[in-house]
């Protein structure tokens, strides 16, 4: 019988997430408090106001959530998964339903940020100086202040946490042996862990977020056309960000960009700012924008982009009504949108 299996590309972030057998769904231990910032902030009123607005809201940057599995029980492969939004009940169609052993504690149900990706490469980019929440204990916010402290977290206000990437010929010149995990010898994958990070300074982090985009395989061109897209999603993402009440500790930016040349090719370089087609069943009668590729013309839109950027991780986060934008998140926003302004050259 087939069962739930571990999240296989995580730049980062914590044990115990998994994924459904299609890879469409993710299943993440449920934390309260970032459950509540879930609900509040993809079931807003103000949210819907200020997107027919033609502003982007918060929600817009994040994962599709679904609700919250319910504690196991074993599913056979024409059963449904039920999950919990606001007490009512939504089932979700088998394509996307895992089927074996349900793990016996209660998961939200997330959209998978990699699904249909062949090839994703990813980078983990916690925001914020202040790494703490106001309710932790003395010795975690004494460490964490140390943390920040001696690392660009304090200097830039963001902090490389990891990165999950084909291996490429800049890592050489940036990577010490500490500073990353080879797959097995078939494997072109190398997992980038979160000492690199705690080793960048405000001087040398941009040589580490460029070697993220340095795919041997994509021509400049496209090298070039991702720092592009990425910096236009966090000028985008800037605005959105000044204009929410919001407190975020510890959240982070997921990077994710395509490396597999023959879906460039099929998709003719065309990406799209914002992934909108999670759970649409049929989208092409539906505006996505797409990037003009080098000719000028703008290709067919893609159901599946071949880049994304999405705000993940709320397990310290809250909204704030009347409390204005969080400066902690933004000036870390800022120092991003200057590497990235700078690389994209």
């Amino acid at each position: 019988m087939e069962q739930y299996q571990e999240l296989e590309h995580k730049a980062a972030g914590h044990d115990g997430t998994l994924t459904d057998t299609d890879g469409t769904l993710i299943f993440k231990p449920l934390n309260q408090r970032e459950f509540a910032f879930y609900q509040s902030v993809q079931n807003g009123v103000e949210h819907s106001e200020r997107q027919d607005q033609g502003d982007i809201p918060l929600e817009s940057w994040m994962p599709v959530f679904l609700g919250v599995l319910n504690e196991g029980k074993n599913l056979s492969s024409d059963e449904k998964v039920t999950v919990i939004t606001d007490g009512s009940s939504v089932h979700l169609d088998t394509k996307v339903t895992p089927a074996g052993d349900v793990p016996s504690q209660k998961y939200l149900v997330l959209q998978n940020l990699l699904a249909g990706f062949n090839k994703p490469n990813v980078l983990d980019i916690k925001l914020g100086k202040v790494l703490y929440d106001s309710d932790a204990s003395d010795a975690k916010k004494l460490r964490m202040q140390e943390v920040s402290k001696t690392t660009t977290s304090g200097s830039l206000g963001f902090r490389i946490c990891g990165m999950k990437i084909q291996r490429n010929s800049r890592c050489n010149d940036v990577l010490k042996d500490e500073h990353f995990e080879a797959g097995a010898s078939d494997d072109e994958y190398i997992f980038v862990n979160k000492l690199l990070g705690r080793s960048r300074t405000k001087e040398d982090v941009k040589d580490a977020i460029d070697m993220f985009f340095a795919h041997d395989s994509l021509s400049v061109e496209r090298r070039r056309q991702l720092k592009v897209m990425f910096l236009k999603r966090l000028q985008l993402f800037f605005n959105t960000l000044l204009d929410e009440n919001v407190r975020m500790i510890s959240s982070s930016l997921l990077f994710v960009y395509e490396g597999d040349v023959a879906r460039w090719d099929e998709e003719q370089d065309a990406d799209t700012i914002l992934n909108e087609s999670f759970m649409q069943e049929d989208s092409s009668d539906e505006e996505v924008e797409t990037h003009p590729d080098s000719t000028g013309s703008t290709p067919q839109k893609t159901a599946v982009p071949l880049s994304s950027m999405s705000l993940i991780d709320f397990a310290h986060s809250r909204v704030t009504p009347g409390a204005g934008y969080d400066e902690n998140v933004v000036e870390g926003v800022e120092s991003l949108l200057e590497i990235f302004t700078d690389i994209a050259k």
